[in-house]
């Protein structure tokens, strides 16, 4: 996936999430910085109304720093998100984008703790079918979120040139991508790390019911 990002794209991506995990304390929202303070802090020193002048841009910059809070804290991601754009915009691209980064992010979230519970476990000393079960469904998370990466990546490329059609048309396509990832990420929570971790931390990740009628 870094090969199809430009050197700073995948610098804001390292910073974001870098960012977010030198946060002690992750609990209480309302403590932490303003999304214009994150923003300035991670992307540069634009004002708001400077970085408007370039969307498309501005938009990859949001869909780096969503990713990078829910790979550290799911839970933050849709915090971040309520906070920037506040009710759903009337932009369906840039709802699915920030939905798909966040998805990505909190599978992320539970592909590192759910690997480091299963090499508790013992399951990557084996081959045996349970462990090789537990492989299989971690390493299928990972999978599907760079998929879906990738495809938030040609989105932006498509608004990049201008072409807000197609990229409408390509971002509709990965709905069921990213309802899938989000279905296999929260049965991975569930099965390696329990019920009342799962719900913490990734209540509200299910597709938008909206987002499902919409869908092509």
């Amino acid at each position: 996936m870094d090969a199809f990002l430009t050197a700073a794209e995948n610098d804001l991506r390292r910073r974001a999430r870098d960012y977010f995990r030198s946060c002690r304390d992750t609990s209480g929202l309302e403590e932490r910085p303003s999304w214009e303070k994150i923003r300035l802090d991670l992307a540069g020193g634009e004002t708001r109304d400077e970085a408007a002048v370039r969307p498309a841009a501005l938009l990859g910059e949001t869909v780096a720093i969503i990713e990078g809070a829910a790979s550290c804290d799911p839970g933050l991601a849709r915090g971040l998100l309520a906070w920037r754009t506040g009710p759903r915009t009337a932009d369906p691209v840039w709802d699915r984008l920030c939905a798909f980064a966040r998805l990505a992010g909190a599978a992320d979230h539970v592909l590192e703790a759910g690997a480091r519970c299963a090499r508790e476990r013992g399951a990557f000393a084996t081959s045996l079918m349970g462990c090789r079960e537990v492989q299989e469904s971690l390493a299928g998370i990972a999978w599907d979120a760079e998929v879906l990466r990738l495809g938030t990546c040609r989105v932006l490329r498509l608004l990049d040139r201008n072409e807000p059609d197609r990229a409408e048309a390509e971002s509709a396509r990965l709905l069921d991508r990213a309802a899938a990832l989000a279905r296999d990420t929260r049965s991975v929570a569930l099965a390696l790390l329990g019920d009342d971790w799962a719900g913490a931390r990734l209540a509200g990740e299910d597709p938008s019911p909206t987002e499902e009628r919409k869908r092509p």
